[in-house]
């Protein structure tokens, strides 16, 4: 008898490793990821609260980019390149708050902006509407202390323009964004947040 559940025991086991092999890791990774980051954690109520400029954010809208050799290396190396873009325009002390109502205060240095923002559940977007100025979008994802902001690289300067009002700065930023732009398309740059 002990023989005979041994094997039942065995034959279970072999039946779920094969199940197991017939996933890829990237799909059991992209639906953890899924789950956990773009479909729970980041919502309406994860975004309230005060969040402090962490370090630059470097995002690929496709996935296949990161799944080849090197990814992580290649957005390593563009958040150094960005890091001092940052700090030279005031970014890096950036502080975000959102009420959960739908209104934000972003604060560099002694300016502080107030505004409306709107979250897109679906598309996983906030548009940032300033009492002066012009409207801007970012891509978010939250998960526990944590959220970054992205914005197309395309849009980036309008984006800076408008967050940091630093405009004798910028012509050194589009300089170095758009030699990444040329580098990889479907690039998203921002920053990450600490609550």
């Amino acid at each position: 008898m002990k023989r005979f559940k041994f094997v039942l025991a065995l034959a279970l086991l072999c039946m779920c490793s094969s199940s197991i092999q017939a996933q890829s890791v990237k799909d059991i990774i992209e639906g953890v990821v899924n789950t956990v980051v773009g479909d729970k954690a980041t919502n309406a109520k994860s975004i309230k609260g005060t969040w402090k400029y962490s370090q630059p954010a470097c995002e690929f809208e496709s996935e296949n980019f990161l799944s080849k050799a090197g990814g992580a290396a290649v957005t390593n190396k563009i958040k150094k390149r960005v890091a001092p873009v940052m700090k030279s325009l005031g970014i890096n002390g950036i502080v975000y708050t959102f009420d959960g109502e739908g209104n934000y205060t972003s604060k560099i240095k002694k300016r502080v902006t107030k505004g409306t923002y709107v979250f897109d559940e679906k598309a996983k977007t906030i548009t940032f509407t300033p009492a002066f100025g012009s409207a801007y979008t970012a891509y978010v994802v939250t998960q526990g202390s944590t959220m970054t902001l992205t914005f197309n690289a395309d849009k980036l300067m309008n984006t800076l323009k408008a967050v940091s009002n630093a405009t004798s700065k910028l012509s050194t930023t589009a300089a170095i964004v758009n030699s990444l732009l040329s580098s990889y398309n479907g690039m998203r740059i921002g920053f990450e947040l600490k609550k």
